[in-house]
């Protein structure tokens, strides 16, 4: 059963950022008695704490994969160097621009955001595909009995 664990880590991973990142981020801005700059502090809390989530699901994750599935580790590869170069690259200059918007400074257009969500739909893509790998050996459980 510890074999399948690594996989639901990985569903819950993506659960986090689905929830977080691509559904309540974008809603808080159709909240019309919502100021842009309170909509921005908000969502500059709610990105440390999220990113504080995934950290330890990918920390635990990776640990659990290397225990009980070490040959499944190259898997994880991309999402977690994704999810590095996001907290370690995208964040900080996400970050600045918004804490600019919200001193009121007019900042120049910028695809960071795009690439950023980008970024979070090809890590959800590959840690659903991860945890689906579980369906499999399941699946293979059920036949051996």
């Amino acid at each position: 059963m510890f074999k399948t664990f690594p996989q639901g880590l990985a569903g819950i991973w993506a659960g986090i950022v689905i929830g977080g990142s691509l559904i309540a981020a974008p809603a808080k801005f159709q909240v019309a008695s919502l100021s842009l700059p309170m909509a921005l502090e908000v969502g500059q809390a709610q990105f440390f704490w999220v990113g504080v989530g995934e950290a330890v699901f990918c920390a635990v994750l990776l640990l659990s994969t290397l225990i009980s599935s070490p040959s499944m580790l190259r898997f994880l590869i991309l999402p977690v160097v994704i999810f590095a170069i996001q907290r370690l690259y995208l964040m900080p200059m996400l970050n600045e621009r918004t804490t600019d918007i919200i001193a009121g400074t007019t900042v120049p257009d910028s695809s960071l955001h795009l690439v950023y969500v980008a970024m979070e739909i090809i890590k959800v893509l590959l840690l659903c595909i991860f945890a689906a790998s579980s369906l499999k050996f399941m699946k293979g459980q059920k036949n051996d009995s």
